[in-house]
This record gives structure tokens, C-alpha cells and sequence, in this order.
């Protein structure tokens, strides 16, 4: 096995309990045959997990097919870890790409849990599963909203700060792109490693989700589903709110800071050095 080729495939730790001891290694496997086939492409496979769960869609609409179901979402979700993975591997990285894939998960996602809402509804008469389905759809969108919200709201913060070293910034933001190296560990390190995923196995991560609702679907309960569905989801979101408020706080507090500092350094009369900030101060304390 051509080791450097190994180490370029596997280009990403994945840190959620699902994908980091199931969806990865398969990845991983998978690419050591496919990554060179030059008619794929990250866009393709893209593509292909849509179809995939666009079918596991479908086939929740009927009970019979519910093992199909959960197989075609779990490929679907194990084809979003490939398209990543060979853009990595490959070094084509494209913002039509990136774009592609994040919004095709958050409209299959909805996709598949409307028709999970609507089975439920079909075979029980209560509309309370339809609430359920978009319940858990809406308050996962929420989560990815504040977190591209805050990213933001605080970009003032980033160009305050990048007034002070401009040349810098442009060199780190123009910089090529730079995959960090896949993790090294002892035996016993990926022993640990291996076992502390376990613990995020509550966290209801968004790719572990696939998981909980293939299970439902093989043990034909999926009204359960839904309901974890909604509760883990409606948790996360809480505490993502309270997560996203602090941060977004944190960026008022520097903004004040920054801003400050400016209006002093723009107070100095020219020809006339200003002490740095943290220099004046113990002047001040000083006398």
C-alpha cells in the first residue's frame, strides 16, 4: 500500500460518534479504490448521496420498504463524506462545490424527515408527527443559521483587528490552502481516541442523526424516531442559542476594546509616538 496516498485520503479527523468509527474508516476504504477514477468527481458524488437519499425518502412512504430505506440514507450520508474527501485528496476545492453541498444537506435532510412525518401521519391520524418531523427540521436549520450568523456578526471584529497588521492578514487569507496532516497515534492513544467517541454518543451530533433514524426505521418504529428527532434537536438548539450569545457578546466587548484603542492611537498629534495600550495604562496605574 502506497502510504503517502493513504495519508492524502485520509485528509480529515471526523470528531461525532457516527461518522468517526463508522462513516470514516468505510470512507476511507472506499476512496483507497475510487480516488484516482478520474469520471468521479466531488460534484458527482454530491449528486449521487442526493439520489441516495432522495430514494431512502421514497421508500419511507412505504413500511415494506423501510430496510431499503435506511440502507439507501446511510450510503447517501457515506457519499457526502467522499465528495469532501476527494476534493481534499485532489486539491479541488471550488466554492460551487462547498455551496452545493451544504444546502443539498439541509433540503434532503427536510426531505427525508417530511416523509418520515408524513408515514407516521398515514398510519396513526395524528397530525402531531407532522409537527414532530418539522420541529426537528427547523430547529436543526436554526443551528446552522446562528452559527453562519455569528460568523457574521462578527466580522468587524476581524477587520478592526486586521488594522493593525494589514500586510499579515493579506498573506495569512491569500495563503494556499493547507490540509492538516491526518492524526498519529500510538496504539493506545487510538484506544482512547477510539473509546472517547463513545462519550458523544448523547450529543445527537447532525450527521449522527442519520444513524438514530436508519435504526428506526430497521426496528419499524418510526414515531420514536421522530420524537428523538425533536427533543435532541430542540435541546441542541437551546444550547447553541445560549453558545451563540456569548460569542456574539464576547465580539461586542472586543469591538469597545478595539475601537478605543483606535480612537487613541487617532488622538496623537502627529510626529508624536503613542505608548501601546498596555504600556500607557501602567503609566496611568503608576502615577
Amino acid at each position: 500500500m502506497n502510504r503517502e496516498r493513504l495519508q492524502r485520503i485520509r485528509n480529515f479527523q471526523s470528531q461525532d460518534f457516527y461518522p468517526a468509527l463508522v462513516m470514516r474508516p468505510i470512507t476511507i476504504a472506499v476512496m483507497l479504490v475510487i480516488a484516482d477514477w478520474k469520471f468521479l468527481t466531488p460534484n458527482r458524488l454530491t449528486t449521487a448521496a442526493n439520489l441516495f437519499k432522495l430514494g431512502g425518502a421514497w421508500m419511507i412512504l412505504d413500511p415494506a420498504q423501510w430496510m431499503l430505506a435506511a440502507l439507501l440514507l446511510q450510503l447517501g450520508l457515506l457519499f457526502d463524506h467522499l465528495d469532501g474527501t476527494l476534493a481534499r485528496y485532489r486539491r479541488t476545492f471550488t466554492k460551487l462545490g462547498s455551496f452545493y453541498d451544504k444546502v443539498s444537506d439541509i433540503v434532503l435532510w427536510g426531505v427525508v424527515m417530511m416523509a418520515a412525518g408524513w408515514q407516521v401521519y398515514e398510519a396513526t391520524g395524528q397530525g402531531l408527527y407532522l409537527l414532530l418531523a418539522s420541529g426537528s427540521v427547523i430547529a436543526l436549520n436554526v443551528c446552522g443559521y446562528m452559527k453562519w450568523l455569528v460568523h457574521a456578526e462578527t466580522e468587524r471584529v476581524r477587520w478592526l483587528e486586521a488594522r493593525r497588521e494589514p500586510a499579515r492578514v493579506i498573506a495569512r487569507q491569500t495563503a494556499p490552502i493547507v490540509i492538516p496532516p491526518p492524526p498519529q497515534r500510538t496504539p493506545r492513544e487510538w484506544w482512547v481516541w477510539f473509546w472517547s467517541r463513545f462519550g458523544r454518543i448523547w450529543i445527537f451530533d447532525e450527521m449522527d442523526l442519520w444513524l438514530w433514524l436508519g435504526l428506526a426505521l430497521v426496528i419499524g418504529r418510526l414515531d420514536w424516531g421522530l420524537w428523538l428527532m425533536v427533543v435532541s434537536q430542540g435541546v441542541n438548539m437551546i444550547v447553541m442559542f445560549i453558545k451563540r450569545t456569548l460569542q456574539v457578546m464576547d465580539a461586542d466587548e472586543r469591538i469597545r476594546e478595539l475601537e478605543t484603542e483606535h480612537a487613541g492611537l487617532a488622538s496623537v498629534p502627529p510626529g508624536h509616538a503613542a505608548e501601546p495600550p498596555r504600556v500607557a495604562a501602567e503609566h496611568r496605574r503608576a502615577s
